[in-house]
């Protein structure tokens, strides 16, 4: 097992989910990583940061056959949803 982080900034809030998204995607086509659990270690709306940290394993074709392979993330109809004390967050992804 393998842990790692991953800090992102954004200019709004749709930047920083996209940098967020894409900085553990880059991750995955660097290294191999493969998260299998990641907790937001820190959230600053404000300065717009988020850091996390996450647990897994390199990519091993025995274990974890590769069909569709993501190649970025987007910002096609991103959407941000915040009421009752939840955000819900959609994102579409290039594949």
């Amino acid at each position: 097992e393998i842990a790692t982080g991953v800090q992102a900034r954004g200019g709004d809030l749709h930047r920083l989910v996209y940098s967020f998204l894409d900085e553990w995607l880059f991750l995955f086509h660097d290294t191999g990583f493969v998260a299998k659990e990641v907790q937001v270690v820190e959230l600053d709306i404000e300065r717009l940061f988020i850091s996390s940290n996450g647990r897994g394993e390199r990519l091993d074709l025995r274990k974890h056959p590769q069909g569709t392979e993501v190649k970025a993330i987007t910002y096609s109809n991103m959407q941000i949803v915040e009421e009752s004390g939840r955000c819900d967050v959609w994102v579409i992804v290039d594949i």
